[in-house]
C-alpha cells in the first residue's frame, strides 16, 4: 500500500520502533566514541607540538652554544655520505669502464699555447706593479728626507 503522507507507521509495527531506537542508540554511541577519539587525538597532537617545540628550542640552544662540534659533526656527516656514495657507485663504474688507446697520453700540453698569452700579460702586470711600488718607495724616502730636514 502506498503512503500518501510519507509518514512511517511505526506505531502499528512494534519491531520497527525497536529497530529505530536501537539504530539511534548505536549512532549515539558511535558519536560519543568518535568524540572521545577526537578529543584524545587533539590532546596527543598538542602534547606532540609542545614536545617538538621544546626539543627544537633545546637543539637551537645547544647549536648556538657549541658551534665547533656542530661544524665538525656536519663535516663528518658530509664525509660519511660522500664515502658511502663513492663506494656504492664505484663498483658499477668498474664494470662499465672501457679502456681507451689514448689513456696514457698527456693532453695538458695542448693547453700551453692558450695559456701562454695569459702568462705574458701576468708577467707584464707584475713588472708594472713592481715599478709602481719602487717609485712609491723612492717618493716616500724623498719625503722622509725633506720632513727630517724641515724638523731640524
Amino acid at each position: 500500500m502506498i503512503n500518501p503522507n510519507g509518514d512511517e507507521f511505526t506505531e502499528d509495527d512494534p519491531l520497527a520502533a525497536s529497530m529505530r531506537s536501537s539504530d539511534e542508540q548505536i549512532s549515539g554511541r558511535l558519536r560519543q566514541a568518535a568524540g572521545k577519539v577526537s578529543v584524545a587525538a587533539g590532546e596527543a597532537w598538542e602534547q606532540t607540538k609542545e614536545k617538538a617545540g621544546t626539543a627544537r628550542e633545546r637543539t637551537e640552544f645547544f647549536l648556538r652554544e657549541n658551534p665547533v662540534p656542530t661544524v665538525i659533526g656536519a663535516l663528518a656527516l658530509g664525509v660519511a655520505i660522500g664515502l658511502a656514495i663513492r663506494y656504492s657507485s664505484s663498483s658499477a663504474e668498474k664494470e662499465v669502464e672501457a679502456k681507451s688507446p689514448l689513456e696514457n697520453v698527456d693532453l695538458t700540453v695542448l693547453t700551453l699555447p692558450f695559456l701562454w698569452p695569459l702568462f705574458k700579460s701576468m708577467r707584464r702586470r707584475y713588472e708594472d706593479s713592481a715599478d709602481v711600488v719602487k717609485a712609491t718607495a723612492e717618493e716616500v724616502e724623498v719625503l722622509g728626507e725633506l720632513t727630517s730636514d724641515l724638523i731640524w
